[in-house]
């Protein structure tokens, strides 16, 4: 029975790894991510960066978690046993609930040294908790930045293009959970003069804030489908225009589309539809520049 019990204990031990980059002797202080891999970071360069890591080494760690403080009095009793009195006890690493990837991209906003790594939607959500965690505000403005930047490396889903421009919803959902307003704006306004597909991405953001975007461009669709759209209806053959998103640009362009045959007596229309495209192109301009109102 002794045999079964120790295996499981030896495995344990067998699957800490250690950071490749943030290796033994980087720094004096050791943090384990939740799937167990071990960072060494300078520990003043934590105290400087976060307020909350300063506060724990204030206090002689006081804020950590009963099980965590329970693991360490353990460690450090196993070690007593087992070693002279003149010895100087290793300090056991602290345990962070953030996994090795989020710890990692952590750690290089906080280094100066380090080269922080390009945004990316699938590391992001945990990226900024952590931050909020730690208090990490640099890394805040460095989403508002990036987040509109275009990119270009090897894992971008769409390499090119911006996160906002790829997921507005991600974004929009984001700046609202972190209150980030004029990013929040911005994404919304992505939303109403983008593609209805951008409103079907599988992002966990506020219903209330989901559902104040889709009556914004069902708004916005409405108003050229009054417009443009009628106008183009009784000026041309076949189906009225409904171009891909509310933009003045693709309704423009399918009004005066020259592969569209002529009704009769659409000759008489010339004249007036010209003017009202001037007034509406002025309108559209207005409404897509505009930023709408949210309450995050």
């Amino acid at each position: 029975m002794s045999l079964d019990t120790e295996e499981p204990q030896a495995a344990t031990i067998t699957n800490i790894r250690h950071s490749k980059i943030f290796c033994e002797g980087y720094g004096d202080f050791k943090l384990q991510s939740s799937d167990d891999v071990i960072f060494f970071f300078p520990k003043w360069l934590l105290s400087y960066s976060s307020s909350v890591f300063q506060d724990m080494f204030q206090l002689g760690g006081s804020n950590l978690d009963e099980q965590q403080k329970e693991q360490e009095f353990n460690a450090q009793t196993a070690l007593v046993m087992v070693a002279s009195s003149s010895t100087t006890l290793p300090q056991p690493p602290i345990q962070v609930t953030e996994d090795a990837l989020t710890l990692d991209l952590v750690l290089r906003h906080i280094d100066p040294r380090q080269v922080i790594a390009p945004i990316h939607e699938a590391t992001i959500e945990k990226l900024l908790e952590a931050a909020r965690k730690y208090q990490l505000t640099p890394v805040m403005s460095w989403f508002e930045v990036e987040a509109v930047k275009h990119v270009e490396y090897p894992e971008n889903p769409t390499p090119g293009r911006s996160l906002m421009a790829y997921n507005p919803l991600l974004v929009l959902a984001l700046a609202t959970e972190y209150d980030l307003v004029h990013l929040a704006q911005r994404a919304a306004c992505a939303l109403i003069n983008g593609s209805p597909d951008l409103l079907l991405k599988n992002v966990n953001i506020r219903l209330d804030i989901y559902r104040r975007v889709h009556s914004l461009r069902e708004q916005r669709v409405k108003w050229y489908h009054q417009r443009v759209g009628t106008i183009a209806a009784k000026v041309f053959r076949g189906k009225p225009v409904q171009p891909a998103s509310p933009r003045w640009k693709p309704f423009s362009e399918e009004v005066m589309n020259p592969v569209r045959r002529c009704r009769p007596g659409c000759g008489d229309w010339g004249p007036q539809v010209e003017e009202d495209m001037m007034v509406w192109y002025h309108e559209a301009l207005q409404q897509e520049a505009n930023l709408p109102d949210l309450v995050l």
